[in-house]
């Protein structure tokens, strides 16, 4: 809290270390003990910071039944907003049917979903990036992608339109890159030559072009990204938030400060992306601010 003061950040959203581990336990009554007993640790912890750390909880995705029962156990008893949702299940993708129920829910209590890569977890291509912090560089964004694919060419957005979904950690110059890749995919499936090439199951069920569902993701940014200024200016300003990572070794200690020098944004991209966006995706109030604030910045 005394660093929260000295870096001029008013709220911090905090993620756990290992939120992965939590999707690997396949006893149905350990996963469950384990993520209650986390969970409302997280709790007491937002209620002594009385409001200012924003506490996410954690979920066995992999029983899809718990999951739920848990969703409703922590916004209803603990009155929590986000969970921390892995990109892919025990490596298994998260669109999967069961877990449609999961969404469901999440969409009807307005839950966001916060999307958090974890070296713990099965990304894509774990099994190469064991060295070099390739889990983060490399893993983060990739499985990213994959989950984004996955619940729009699954039809899972246009069951649920109303979902929050984030995703934090990961930065945001892969939005260009994946909307072209996705245009080209989708051209490909609209040749007259795709009938020969893709079964009826393998096709894309998703009602509208891909990137016209880019809008119901939010993206927690990072400061020092060269494509900053192109994503924002392409894609609005409202789905953005600051990111810190703090207290990892790459945390942006100095973050309020250094997005006030940010000479390549808006005066209304700086307001929206260090608070407005926060603060109408997780219903902040002024309780959550620091007494006497000027510097109106959500942190990751």
């Amino acid at each position: 809290m005394e660093d929260l003061d000295r870096l001029g950040i008013d709220s911090q959203l905090l993620f756990p270390n290992h939120s992965g581990i939590y999707n690997e336990i396949a006893d149905p009554g350990a996963a469950r003990a384990l993520v209650q007993n986390h969970n409302d640790g997280m709790a007491d912890v937002e209620r002594r910071s009385n409001g200012r750390l924003l506490s996410t909880f954690c979920l066995t995705m992999q029983h899809p039944d718990i999951a739920i029962e848990e969703l409703q156990r922590c916004v209803r008893g603990h009155g929590m907003r986000c969970a921390v949702v892995c990109p892919n299940v025990d490596g298994g993708t998260i669109d999967d049917l069961p877990l449609w129920d999961f969404f469901a829910e999440a969409e009807r209590l307005g839950v966001v979903l916060a999307f958090h890569g974890d070296s713990d977890s099965k990304l894509v291509g774990h099994e190469r990036f064991d060295r070099w912090r390739l889990f983060n560089c490399l893993g983060f964004p990739f499985d990213y992608m994959t989950a984004i694919v996955c619940m729009i060419y699954s039809g899972l957005l246009d069951r649920f339109p109303k979902l929050k979904l984030m995703f934090a950690e990961a930065g945001v110059s892969f939005l260009p890159f994946l909307e072209d890749r996705l245009d080209d995919t989708t051209e490909t499936f609209h040749s007259p030559l795709a009938h020969e090439n893709f079964d009826i199951r393998r096709r894309p069920a998703n009602k509208r072009p891909p990137t016209e569902y880019f809008h119901m993701f939010h993206h927690a940014v990072g400061l020092d990204e060269s494509l900053l200024e192109l994503v924002i200016n392409k894609y609005g300003t409202d789905k953005f938030l600051v990111g810190t990572d703090y207290p990892h070794p790459d945390a942006h200690m100095n973050v309020a400060k250094t997005v006030e020098k940010l000479t390549s944004i808006s005066q209304e991209a700086y307001e929206a992306i260090t608070w407005k966006n926060a603060e109408r995706l997780f219903g902040l109030t002024d309780r959550n601010k620091r007494k006497s604030s000027t510097a109106k910045v959500a942190a990751e």
